[in-house]
């Protein structure tokens, strides 16, 4: 499985739905499917949002209605085996708030939001599949640079994408 292991850090409002915080706000195109195919690849997803309270147990509810499974939220439980950081780690984030992340606009809302078919192009590239697969290892991204000498390792994957 492509994902297996892989840990996607996502935001929730205006990037599964639009901003209509404290609402919920509507479906985002493409994000739930996406999201399963994910999952159903073994990936774990993170919940990683300012909602707190109330407002969060809504989206974790959203989430669990849809069948996304959370591996966490607003926290990452293998982390605490090496890391006292309030951060989460992930190998993934997706934040429609995220310099780089692909938005668009439409009737749907008011505001920018996640364009997930873009995102697609991201998570299941065509080619290269192995390079991703070999650079989004479990550990993290300092035990690949320090202990396993390769600090190009992600930059020539992404130059190799363009």
């Amino acid at each position: 499985m492509f994902y297996k292991g892989v840990t996607i850090g996502l935001d929730f409002d205006g990037t599964v739905v639009t901003h209509e915080f404290p609402k919920i706000g509507k479906d985002i195109p493409h994000c739930i499917k996406t999201l399963k195919k994910i999952t159903d690849e073994g990936g774990k997803i993170i919940l990683i949002t300012m909602r707190s309270g109330r407002k969060l147990q809504e989206a974790v509810a959203y989430l669990s209605y849809h069948e996304i499974p959370l591996y966490g939220v607003n926290h990452n439980p293998r982390q605490e085996h090496y890391s006292k950081s309030p951060k989460i780690y992930a190998n993934i984030y997706i934040d429609d708030a995220a310099l780089g992340c692909p938005l668009t606009f439409s009737e749907l809302s008011g505001k920018a939001y996640v364009d997930w078919l873009q995102v697609q192009k991201y998570l299941f590239p065509k080619q290269g599949k192995e390079l991703l697969k070999n650079a989004l290892m479990e550990e993290p991204v300092y035990d690949l640079v320090v202990d396993k000498g390769s600090p190009n390792k992600f930059v020539n994957f992404f130059i190799s994408m363009f």
